[in-house]
């Protein structure tokens, strides 16, 4: 069935296609996209990086508009985008993304505001903590009070600690210290009272020195009434290397109430000189992405999966991973590879396909 199910998903089945019933044969499994197999998993939600200069390419366009029901703004929300200057905002981009959610029925998942990196200097040099505040929040105020109604949740702190547990060192917790990430929070709630407000972060999808300290702070905030409503697992994996221990990782917040979503997700696998993986890395990959997806099917509080970009032709992996690449469900020239018919088949099973329905 996995290859069934791959090539069909590269069909023109439109996003507002018949709605989901209760009861599905293997054709209508065959022929849906990954957001319809995922809705009919407890209305979960399967999601893509999106970013918006790529929308010129139809072979982009025409499964983006099809497979996908969340997007997350892969760089038109970080705050050197959305404002460059002080009190100067350039919202054309985020606004194209929300603009395409609403245009396929999607969601928006925003990213982000307090990270380290990609903010800018006139930021990043403020010394004074009553400054810093007024312009974090300044910034906070403009986008959600632009944007509160059009996002479901937003990564409000981006990749807050090191791998040994503590607090990384950016401008935010030099000038305002471990109060920052509570600040952070509380400003965002202020604002958008009912956006899901989550820490995102990377190497925490094993029970580590680093999740196990950040459940620690979120446990300190569930306890002290500070805003935190779930952990993003990034899910930037190495092929072979997803961890044994994800579930349980994912209970340590889950078990708090909190959700726990995957949000950027990929599988870096070796590649040769023309970005090629050969086809034991493929299947090893595929076999991944089906990990990865399970887990969260397996997991109540995991509301969906996102992948960070859907195609080889534009991945960040190569330029950063010097011989790796092909992370993604479709290759450098959009063609379907087996991860694809892998997160299908993993979506499928989760409710019975072919026998009866859900």
């Amino acid at each position: 069935m996995l290859h069934l199910l791959a090539y069909a998903l590269l069909g023109t089945q439109s996003a507002s296609a018949s709605p989901i019933s209760a009861r599905w044969t293997q054709e209508e499994c065959s022929n849906s996209p990954l957001r319809s197999l995922a809705e009919a998993n407890q209305n979960r939600y399967f999601g893509t990086a999106f970013q918006t200069f790529y929308a010129a390419d139809d072979r982009y366009t025409s499964i983006l508009d099809t497979q996908f029901d969340q997007f997350t703004p892969e760089n038109e929300m970080k705050w050197e985008v959305i404002q460059p200057q002080r009190g100067v905002f350039n919202w054309t981009g985020s606004d194209l993304v929300i603009a395409k959610a609403k245009e396929v029925g999607g969601i928006v998942r925003g990213h982000n505001f307090c990270w380290d990196q990609q903010t800018p200097s006139y930021v990043t040099n403020i010394t004074d903590p009553d400054e810093l505040k007024s312009v974090l929040k300044e910034h906070i105020d403009a986008v959600l009070g632009r944007y509160k109604d059009d996002l479901y949740a937003m990564d409000i702190i981006n990749e807050p600690l090191n791998d040994n547990g503590t607090i990384k060192a950016s401008v935010w917790y030099d000038v305002l210290g471990e109060d920052y990430l509570a600040t952070c929070l509380q400003y965002a709630r202020d604002a958008a009272p009912d956006l899901k407000l989550y820490i995102n972060d990377y190497n925490i999808e094993s029970v580590n020195n680093k999740s196990i300290a950040l459940a620690n702070i979120v446990k300190g905030f569930r306890a002290n009434g500070v805003p935190i409503d779930g952990i993003g697992f990034e899910s930037h994996f190495i092929g072979g290397s997803v961890p044994k221990d994800l579930q349980a990782s994912m209970k340590q917040f889950t078990d708090q109430g909190l959700d726990v979503a995957i949000t950027e997700l990929d599988v870096r696998v070796p590649v040769n000189n023309a970005g090629i993986a050969n086809s034991t890395w493929l299947q090893i990959q595929a076999d991944d992405y089906s990990t990865v997806v399970q887990a969260c099917l397996d997991n109540g509080n995991c509301p969906g999966v996102t992948i960070w970009e859907f195609t080889d032709a534009i991945s960040w992996i190569p330029g950063v991973f010097a011989g790796q690449g092909a992370a993604c469900p479709y290759g450098l020239e959009y063609e379907v590879k087996p991860a694809l018919g892998a997160i299908a088949s993993t979506l499928a099973n989760g409710f019975s396909c072919g026998n009866g329905g859900r």
